[in-house]
C-alpha cells in the first residue's frame, strides 16, 4: 500500500514538472508563428507616351501617336525553300516603352491588364494578329502576357486586352535606379497601326504597386505639411491632391512644395491658420487628375498652444515695446533741448533790461522785455519813416545842379533809451 502511494506521488510530481514545460513550449511556438501578410498595394497605370516613354500620368491631349505593327506574313514556300507559293506568319517586334529609372524601390502585385489600340486604313480590310506583351525589370522579363487571333477591323480603333497576375504575395520588387519597360511583339498576317498617347487611345498597362506613399502629416498653427514618396518622380503640381481639415476642403492654390533631403521625401505645404485645437485631417492623392486609383490617409492631429517661458515673454514684450519706448525718449529729449535753448535765449534777453528789473521774477521780466521790445520796434518804424521822408525831400530839390552824395551813416542798432528807476519800473508793471 505504501509503495503504491509513493509511486502515485512520484507520478504527480513528474507530471507537475512536465506539463508547465510543455505548455511553455507550445505557447512560445504559437507566439513565434505569425502568418505573413502580403504587402498592401494600390492600383495604378503606366501609359505609353511620346518618345517611346511611359508615364504614371494619364494623357491630357487628344493628339495620338502611332507605330507600325509589321506584317509578319512571309512567302517562304515549303520549309523555307520557296518551292511552293505558300508562306508563314512570324513574330515581329513592335516596340518597347520604358519609364525613367525609379527613385525608390517598389513592389508589384495584383492583376495585370495590358490595353492597346490597333487599327487599319479604311477600306484595307480586316486582319488577325497574335500579341505578346512582356513587362520587364530593366532588361529582365518579369511577366509575359499573350492574346491570340485578335481581329483588327479597318477604319475603327480596336481595343486589345491581355490579362494575367503577379505572384499573390506581392514580393515582386523593382529596385531604385531600374526602369520598368513594356515590350510588344506581334504575329500579324497583314500589318496594322497601333495608337497610343491620347485621351481617346490611352494605351498602357494596369497593375498594383506602392510607388506613391503618404509618409506623414504634420500640422501647426500656420500650415499643414504632407510628406510623401513617389518612385516615378511625377511633378508634384501634376498630382491630384485633396486635403480636408475638420471636413472643410482646403484650396490647392495656397500650396507650395519643398524637398526633404534628410528622409528623401517631398513635402506639400498648405498655408492655413489653425488655433490650438484637435483636428481630423483627411488626405487623398493620385496620379490621375480625376482622383481615380487614389491613396488616402486620415489622422487626428492636435495643434498645441506654444509654450513661452518667462524670459521669452519679457524678451517679446521688450521687442514689441522698444520702438514706442525709443519714440518717447526722443520726444522727452527734444522737449528738454528746446526748453534748455529757450532758457538760454531768455537769459540773454534779460541782460538787456535795466538793473532795477533784474530783481523781478522770471515771469515779470519776460513781460517787461516784451514791452521794451515792442517799444523798440515801434521806435525803429518811426525812424525809418523819418529817414524815408528826408530822402524824398532831397530827391525833389530841383534847384541844385549837383546833388550831394549822401554819405551812409554807420549802421547801428536803434535802441530805446530807458532811464527808469526802480519805482517807475514797478509802477509800469502794476499798470
Amino acid at each position: 500500500m505504501k509503495s503504491r502511494i509513493l509511486v502515485y506521488l512520484a507520478a504527480v510530481v513528474m507530471l507537475s514538472m512536465i506539463v508547465p514545460i510543455a505548455l511553455f513550449e507550445a505557447t512560445e511556438d504559437a507566439e513565434g508563428q505569425e502568418p505573413g501578410q502580403p504587402l498592401l498595394l494600390n492600383n495604378m497605370e503606366l501609359f505609353m507616351t511620346e518618345g517611346m516613354a511611359m508615364s504614371a500620368l494619364p494623357p491630357e491631349s487628344n493628339e495620338w501617336q502611332a507605330i507600325v505593327i509589321p506584317n509578319g506574313f512571309i512567302k517562304d514556300g515549303l520549309r523555307g525553300r520557296n518551292l511552293l507559293p505558300i508562306g508563314h506568319t512570324y513574330w515581329m517586334d513592335v516596340g518597347m516603352w520604358s519609364t525613367q529609372p525609379l527613385r525608390e524601390t517598389i513592389n508589384l502585385g495584383g492583376k495585370v491588364e495590358v490595353v492597346i489600340y490597333a487599327t487599319r486604313e479604311e477600306g484595307s480590310g480586316a486582319v488577325s494578329s497574335d500579341f505578346e506583351f512582356t513587362i520587364m525589370r530593366g532588361t529582365e522579363p518579369l511577366l509575359v502576357l499573350g492574346v491570340s487571333n485578335e481581329r483588327i477591323e479597318d477604319g475603327v480603333d480596336n481595343r486589345i486586352t491581355a490579362l494575367d497576375w503577379f505572384p499573390s504575395n506581392n514580393d515582386t520588387t523593382i529596385e531604385a535606379g531600374t526602369p520598368i519597360s513594356l515590350m510588344i511583339r506581334a504575329k500579324c498576317n497583314g500589318g496594322a497601326t497601333m495608337k497610343y498617347g491620347s485621351t481617346d487611345v490611352p494605351s498602357g498597362f494596369h497593375f498594383a504597386s506602392n510607388a506613391l506613399q503618404i509618409q506623414n502629416i504634420f500640422m501647426d498653427k500656420d500650415k499643414v505639411t504632407v510628406e510623401y514618396k513617389d518612385a516615378f518622380m511625377v511633378p508634384w503640381i501634376k498630382l491630384y491632391t485633396e486635403l480636408k481639415v475638420a471636413g472643410i476642403v482646403q484650396p490647392n492654390y495656397q500650396i507650395n512644395s519643398e524637398m526633404n533631403s534628410i528622409n528623401r521625401t517631398r513635402e506639400i505645404i498648405w498655408q492655413r491658420e489653425s488655433p490650438p485645437d484637435t483636428y481630423e485631417v483627411f488626405l487623398s492623392m493620385s496620379y490621375h487628375y480625376s482622383g481615380e486609383n487614389n491613396i488616402s490617409d486620415t489622422r487626428t492631429l492636435k495643434v498645441e498652444k506654444p509654450y513661452v517661458s518667462s524670459f521669452d515673454s519679457v524678451k517679446n514684450f521688450i521687442g514689441a515695446a522698444f520702438p514706442w519706448v525709443l519714440l518717447i525718449i526722443i520726444i522727452i529729449f527734444a522737449w528738454y533741448m528746446i526748453a534748455k535753448s529757450r532758457k538760454k535765449v531768455w537769459r540773454r534777453r534779460f541782460k538787456e533790461l535795466p538793473e532795477p528789473m533784474m530783481v523781478l521774477s522770471d515771469h515779470k521780466k519776460k513781460r517787461s522785455w516784451k514791452k521794451v521790445n515792442k517799444d523798440r520796434k515801434q521806435n525803429n518804424r518811426e525812424n525809418r519813416k523819418v529817414e524815408k521822408k528826408r530822402k524824398e525831400f532831397d530827391d525833389d530839390d530841383e534847384f541844385s545842379l549837383f546833388k550831394r552824395k549822401q554819405k551812409k551813416a554807420p549802421s547801428r542798432r536803434p535802441s530805446v533809451s530807458i532811464n527808469l528807476n526802480k519805482e517807475t519800473a514797478m509802477e509800469e508793471l502794476e499798470l
